[in-house]
């Protein structure tokens, strides 16, 4: 077949012509003759084609390795009976498919080396210090027996505090934004692994559905012991 594919590639452009050409000595031949002729011709050349691909294609295929390492089967059982993990499977399968594909792999390096938690402690660290400040001032500004005092003490925390928010807002509302991202990049690149291991689990189900007779044939042998058991079994 391999000879057959070589033949049609370096002649390709006289099959071609001979295809398409008309005949020299029929040019006077009626339309739908014509039309039959190259048909026959292009029926020809189909199954030349057809039979050196499929040649090709039954001799390269090697169906255990298009079967993810994740399904294979090991022991003699199908690690897919195997109790999992919550999403183990699927990371597996997941996996694989980076180990073959650079752009998933820098994708995953990118992912891995993406760090908000030094931006943030930026603000946790100085928002503290204030959280920590008023905290304890409310406390000593309670503890004041005086009690026009402790109210003119309490009202000036509070609008200092107000101000303080006031100042933050704006980082504060980036922070929740950080935080509402990082939760979308979950979302997403959860979404992402199912979506491309889907194809496959469907590729297994499709490709290594079980056949119907060994277990009608065990349901067979079940009613045949069935009726033994009662053939064997005196009138009660």
């Amino acid at each position: 077949m391999l000879f057959i594919a070589i033949y049609l590639i370096e002649n390709q452009k006289k099959i071609i012509k001979f295809c398409f050409e008309r005949p020299a000595r029929k040019r006077k031949q009626s339309q739908p003759n014509y039309k039959n002729h190259m048909l026959k011709k292009l029926i020809i050349l189909s199954l030349i084609l057809l039979t050196a691909c499929g040649g090709n294609e039954s001799n390269n295929e090697n169906p255990k390795n298009e079967v993810p390492k994740a399904l294979q089967e090991e022991g003699g059982s199908k690690i897919l009976g195997r109790y999992r993990s919550n999403d183990e499977l699927t990371e597996e399968l997941y996996q694989e498919l980076v180990s073959k594909n650079t752009e998933l792999k820098n994708l995953e390096t990118d992912l891995e080396n993406f760090n908000a938690h030094d931006t943030l402690n930026i603000f946790y660290n100085y928002d503290g210090k204030s959280e920590d400040y008023y905290q304890t001032a409310n406390n000593k500004a309670n503890s004041i027996k005086d009690s026009i005092l402790k109210n003119k003490i309490i009202v000036l925390l509070k609008m200092s505090n107000e101000k303080y928010a006031e100042k933050t807002a704006g980082l504060n509302q980036l922070v929740k934004t950080i935080h509402q991202k990082k939760s979308d990049i979950n979302d997403y690149h959860n979404a992402l692994k199912i979506v491309l291991t889907l194809p496959i689990i469907k590729k297994y189900q499709d490709e290594n559905l079980p056949k119907k007779s060994p277990f009608e044939k065990v349901i067979k042998d079940e009613n045949l012991l069935i009726e033994k058991i009662k053939k064997n079994t005196p009138e009660y």
